[in-house]
């Protein structure tokens, strides 16, 4: 299954597992730029034959807003409307409120949790996801059509609606905070709040969740601490990615402050990572079965869970409890948008900090997410570790996960993810190999039921591996000797 997109072959354009992401002034330039807004606009005047507006939003980035202006001139010079969010968004925002009312969907500038030097755009369609292959190959061959033949501009213009196109001001968080407060009971925690509050530190990373996820946490009664609340565009120096290097400032000050929980969002906030009262890294792969045991069980919610094919097994044998379906995705939240779109999903989950679930957008989330985390905490009076504990008790297996970022090139990482792919290569670390899963990548089961995913970067000069198994001796030996193949 393709999970990204073809390659402009013109422009060294292409739309990775969630947009378009470049280096700014080496292939993210303004002529680029022009192309893709262009290439959109083209696709929409095809496919949409009523009118309706295009939402355009940015993060804290360098130059986002500058670049969301020059795009929504170019879409009203193809006589498409644009509802403008003049100050920076969170992408789940915006992602809703493309779907809330009638539009052409949605053009986030954001190259979400990448370092600062990096711009980006996520097309999100009138349904509220990422876009789907087919919608990014469309546009990359409207792309081809601009650059091929001089006169498409024209062609494209003879299909342009009646309107002129207008730029006029939107206010997307309101909406949005609406509909998360018929999820979250806020009346509710406030009243648990007022008599034991439950701390929360929370870090933005200098990303668009700072003054607004703070604000909504103390709207539900939690004493905040905000970490990183300016605006940064370097973002302190590092990149807005929530992972255990990056949130030491965080864990430091949840275990001076005694908070109840740390919790952090990327860039623009559609990911997530925790840190517990102990000051223990929690990641997407142990804090998400909590969530999904709690919306089943408190919440009364229902339907399948849908998880990627890195992301913990932990999800199939809770769903064997719950007597629910547990479907595997190839790596990329589109897959889950998919599945979103078609059936009802209890819950959606991706090892790299993506959820959504029942009744919301087929869009990551990761307000929503430390919102419900928040939520649970304060429900049961318990820890982030005796919740974990539990959901492992429930399954009665005990879960371990590691990850291996390996920074090798294009001759490297195919040598190294065709030593999996080789008929010889039948044990590991002492460990058989029982089943080789070739979807994406190369998974590989071993005969003590640990598994591994390799799989190349589609961007970036690396290879990430995946682990998991129910001994942590047992992994810590998978992993070295995995590594070592390098």
């Amino acid at each position: 299954m393709q999970s990204i997109s073809k390659p402009s072959s013109s422009h060294q354009i292409h739309f990775g597992t969630d947009g378009w992401r470049a280096l700014i002034a080496k292939e993210f330039t303004y002529d680029n730029l022009e192309l893709v807004t262009k290439a959109i606009s083209a696709y929409i005047l095809k496919n949409f034959k009523d009118e309706r507006p295009v939402f355009i939003g940015y993060d804290a980035r360098f130059l986002a807003d500058q670049f969301a202006k020059f795009s929504a001139d170019i879409f009203n010079s193809f006589g498409i409307d644009v509802k403008f969010i003049a100050e920076p968004i969170a992408t789940p925002v915006i992602a809703f409120a493309a779907q809330a009312e009638p539009s052409y969907g949605a053009l986030m500038f954001t190259a979400s949790h990448n370092p600062p030097e990096y711009m980006g755009i996520k097309f999100i369609p009138e349904y509220g996801g990422p876009a789907s292959v087919e919608i990014t190959n469309a546009i990359l061959e409207e792309i081809e059509n601009f650059v091929s033949d001089e006169a498409y501009a024209e062609k494209i213009m003879a299909k342009a609606h009646k309107a002129i196109g207008l730029n006029s001001a939107f206010d997307a968080k309101k909406p949005y905070v609406t509909y998360i407060k018929t999820i979250i009971d806020f009346d509710f925690l406030r009243k648990v709040n007022s008599a034991k509050k439950v701390k929360v530190v929370y870090d933005s990373l200098h990303g668009v969740g700072k003054n607004f996820v703070n604000l909504l946490l103390e709207d539900a009664g939690f004493e905040v601490i905000a970490l990183h609340n300016t605006v940064d565009p370097t973002f302190g120096g590092s990149l807005p990615d929530p992972t255990v290097k990056r949130l030491v400032e965080l864990k430091e000050t949840v275990i001076k402050s005694s908070a109840n929980l740390g919790a952090a969002n990327d860039g623009d906030a559609d990911r997530f990572a925790f840190i517990d009262d102990k000051g223990e890294f929690y990641p997407a792969n142990k804090v998400l079965p909590i969530v999904a045991k709690f919306l089943y069980e408190e919440k009364g919610f229902r339907g399948s869970i849908a998880r990627t094919l890195a992301t913990t097994h932990l999800f199939d044998e809770l769903a064997k409890k719950f007597g629910i379906e547990c479907i595997e995705t190839p790596v990329g939240f589109k897959w889950l948008c998919d599945l979103m779109r078609k059936q009802d999903m209890l819950i959606v989950a991706e090892e790299s900090g993506g959820m959504s679930i029942h009744g919301h957008i087929p869009e990551k989330d990761g307000i929503l997410a430390i919102l419900l985390t928040a939520e649970i905490l304060a429900r049961t009076n318990k820890t982030l570790s005796q919740l974990w504990q539990e959901v492992q008790d429930f399954v009665g297996k005990q879960y371990f996960y590691d990850r291996l970022d390996l920074h090798i090139d294009g001759v490297q990482k195919d040598s190294f993810i065709a030593l999996f792919k080789n008929p010889s290569f039948t044990e590991i670390a002492d460990f058989k190999v029982v089943n080789v899963d070739l979807k994406e990548g190369v998974k590989v089961y071993l005969d003590n039921g640990s598994w591994f995913l390799a799989r190349p970067s589609g961007t970036e000069a690396m290879c990430r591996v995946y682990f998991e198994g129910n001994d942590k001796a047992a992994l810590d030996k998978l992993v070295k000797a995995v590594e070592a193949l390098v």
